[in-house]
């Protein structure tokens, strides 16, 4: 029998060494299986955003407004309409018409002030607050800038909770955000994901967004972008959706630009920034090489406007602006937002490319004039060439308005010369004809027209909608096609 004893040690001893082995794969599988989790747990975030939700959320705030606005009788069609067939659309008179709308906000002060986006605001006549905890006060609207679309209003309050600005600088691509606000009116609403990219822009002469995946939605605007901080990192302002419904493609102000600005309508009431007085364009590969650039970058100048800082500081047409106070000019949307930030009255270093060389000039900047300055100013000078449309044009002048005859509230400006093979001389316009709206947007200046082409072509767009005075009470409308060659 000692054969069998022998090989019953023997089979033990083997299930003893099985179990051994099946031991030491199953503890080094669970010791990977936790590695793997948690690496899956940090790449997932934060277990809950609750405590950052209970935290920010009485700060901010759900906006609701009521307004007028003016509107007429004729049903304005759409920019496809114009290529299918002559239109000329008589206006009615004007009549009002009441709108409300819902949006967000923030407080960032005890006292009451509270940021927003201007959209949300714009020609409202009663503004109603709400906070988190039910309370509601009205709001009063102390100041705004359209041109990157942030409001400051006032409540009448002490006390508040409130949210500080943060270094959106610091928030990298792929950092986890959270958005607070009052979509389609569902007030409190608590949406997060990811800082999607950086530097968008979509249009605007100052654009600078943070793009996030966090849902975003109509009422949202207006409402913050957190850093896990609990920092204001944007205004959450604007999507891109086919539906009209969140695709998570959302934009948000950086809080760098917008406490800057927020800073400024609370101090002063407005906002002031530097003036160049040039017109520029994209410089292409092929203008680069034509012109000995080692690199496609900068920003061509078109022209220049009468008495201008750009005029004085010895900037010419032609020449590509390649720096602008020692920051690199990577592209024709870089410069408006370089020039802006910089100290009115400050020599700043400005170098152009001339000449296939480097030439490094000081330009004293201005303060960027109003829209009436600047139509005054042009009044005065020549008339500029619209190339994207064939025609020359000019601000329209109390000369002009005796001359033909027209109202002295009139603005906008008037065709001094049309190319024979523009689009706009098939289409019946003529020299001395006045154009008042583009896109929707009233024009009083040059400048008003060549900085809405300009937002055009940067959208990637090849139609125009341009709006021609015909008469008191009377319109007409031109879908316009833009030269781009």
């Amino acid at each position: 029998m000692g054969w069998i004893n022998v090989g019953y040690t023997w089979i033990f001893n083997a299930m003893e060494r099985n179990e051994i082995m099946t031991a030491i794969r199953f503890l080094i599988i669970t010791f990977i299986f936790n590695i793997y989790v948690g690496q899956a747990h940090s790449f997932n975030g934060p277990d809950t955003f609750s405590d950052l939700a209970e935290k920010v959320s009485p700060s901010v705030v759900n906006i609701s407004t009521t307004g007028t606005i003016e509107q007429t009788g004729a049903q304005v069609p759409s920019i496809e309409d114009f290529f299918n067939f002559p239109f000329n659309t008589p206006r009615s008179e004007p009549s009002e018409r009441k709108f409300s709308s819902l949006g967000s906000g923030f407080v960032i002060s005890s006292d009451g002030f509270i940021v927003t986006n201007n959209h949300v605001v714009e020609n409202a006549s009663d503004i109603q607050v709400t906070f988190t905890d039910g309370l509601k006060l009205e709001a009063k609207l102390i100041a705004f800038d359209a041109e990157t679309d942030l409001a400051l209003l006032k409540v009448d309050s002490r006390d508040l909770p409130y949210l500080e600005f943060g270094d959106s600088d610091t928030a990298k691509v792929g950092n986890w955000v959270m958005a607070i606000g009052n979509p389609h009116g569902l007030g409190g609403t608590v949406t997060a994901g990811i800082v999607s990219a950086r530097g968008r822009m979509l249009g605007g002469r100052y654009d600078d967004f943070i793009q996030t995946d966090a849902s975003i939605n109509r009422g949202n605007s207006g409402g913050p972008l957190f850093d896990l901080e609990g920092k204001v990192i944007g205004v959450n302002s604007m999507i891109i959706s086919p539906s009209g419904g969140s695709i998570g493609i959302g934009f948000a102000i950086p809080s760098n630009l917008a406490s800057n600005i927020i800073n400024q309508l609370k101090n002063n009431g407005e906002i002031e920034r530097a003036w160049l007085g040039v017109r520029i364009q994209e410089v292409t590969d092929e203008i680069a090489q034509s012109l000995g650039l080692s690199k496609t970058y900068g920003a061509l100048v078109q022209g220049l406007t009468p008495d201008s800082p750009a005029l004085g500081g010895g900037i010419k047409e032609g020449d590509i602006i390649i720096e602008f106070n020692n920051k690199v000019v990577d592209s024709v949307q870089t410069l408006p937002k370089l020039v802006a930030e910089a100290g009115v009255g400050q020599s700043t270093k400005v170098t152009v490319w001339r000449n296939e060389s480097e030439k490094i000039l000081y330009v004293n900047l201005g303060k960027q004039p109003s829209l009436d300055e600047l139509a005054s100013i042009e009044n005065n000078g020549s008339s500029v060439f619209v190339k994207e449309l064939g025609i020359k044009i000019k601000a329209l002048s109390d000369e002009d308005k005796t001359r033909l005859q027209l109202a002295s509230s009139l603005q906008g400006v008037i065709i001094t010369e049309i190319n024979n093979d523009s689009f706009l001389n098939r289409q019946n316009i003529n020299k001395d004809d006045i154009i008042i709206e583009i896109q929707n947007k009233s024009v009083k200046s040059t400048g008003d027209v060549l900085s809405i082409i300009d937002d055009v072509i940067a959208q990637g767009k090849e139609n125009i909608l341009i709006v021609f005075y015909a008469g008191p009470n009377s319109r007409k409308y031109i879908g316009a096609r833009l030269s781009l060659d």
